[in-house]
């Protein structure tokens, strides 16, 4: 049996990404914050260690992780994506983190990184493209992307990158637009939200899993994927599909100024071609099982 270790493993994507990995018969060490809430949802389990260690404490472990892992996934990060202080922190214990799998004997690193790392661009967003991040956290996941991939390389560890866009589904922030949509349509009041023209694109964390399940066995050794759907069009045309499904009753409240009103145009064609892997989980499906209570 197979050994995947995940750091983050309690949050949005790594509770998405553990419950994926169990169903298919891989043996998980999750790594969580200790006396986090969310470690409750990690269920008991016959292939699921549970290692409670903290980020900034990651160089122990190898005290905790006693068996070498086939695959290691990297989600682990501090969401205060302003904060330098904080990214810069992040940053660090990632590269502890390497350390540490070249310690316990790791073959194969996957690291998830962000849209944040592309910046503010209308351009079609593929992994060729120069990156302009204009926020601390999208700057320190580039930073992480090089300086992981030349550490992993000289301790002998294979190195793949995955750079996540717009993901939503089971536990999901409860700061998300779509988050904010499903309640305030629920209970009937009126969203607000921008004009909802620019170009954006939605995965439900089912296939973001089955993607960075496809990554860490298939991508390429040094390579860079996108993890996106492929579905592009306009939010207002998302929003609005989703409001039909919810309370077609309830209109949504559109013209917002925008803060950054960029789009976001992913490509999805290197992760296909390399891997097999496209989007399974349509957005009508993906809003049912999500916010359908």
């Amino acid at each position: 049996m197979k050994r995947v270790l995940v750091t983050g493993a309690a949050g949005f994507l790594g509770w998405n990404l553990v419950d994926f990995l169990l169903l298919h018969d891989f043996f998980v060490e999750a790594v969580v914050r200790p006396g986090s809430s969310s470690n409750e949802r990690l269920l008991s389990h016959s292939c699921l260690h549970i290692v409670p260690l903290a980020m900034e404490e990651i160089v122990h472990l190898p005290k905790h992780v006693t068996e070498p892992c086939d695959y290691a996934v990297h989600l682990a990060w501090d969401p205060r994506r302003t904060d330098f202080a904080a990214q810069r922190a992040s940053l660090s214990s990632t590269l502890d983190l390497v350390e540490a799998l070249g310690v316990v004997g790791c073959q194969r690193f996957l690291g998830i990184g962000s849209q944040a790392e592309y910046g503010a661009t209308d351009e079609v967003m593929d992994e060729a493209m120069t990156v302009q991040p204009i926020t601390p956290y999208g700057a320190a996941k580039v930073a992480a992307l090089h300086l992981t991939r030349l550490r992993a390389h000289q301790l002998g560890i294979d190195w793949v990158w995955g750079r996540v866009f717009s993901v939503y589904g089971p536990y999901e922030p409860e700061s998300t637009l779509l988050s904010y949509l499903a309640r305030m349509l629920r209970s009937g009041e009126t969203p607000q939200m921008t004009a909802g023209t620019q170009l954006w694109d939605y995965l439900h964390a089912e296939d973001a899993a089955a993607a960075m399940h496809a990554l860490f066995l298939h991508g390429k050794d040094g390579e860079v994927y996108n993890i996106a759907h492929g579905d592009v069009r306009p939010l207002r045309s998302f929003t609005e599909e989703a409001r039909v499904l919810l309370a077609p009753d309830v209109r949504i409240g559109y013209g917002i100024s925008a803060r950054m009103p960029t789009s976001m145009r992913p490509s999805v064609e290197k992760i296909r071609a390399h891997t097999g892997w496209q989007a399974q989980v349509n957005f009508a499906d993906g809003v049912k099982k999500t916010y359908r209570n």
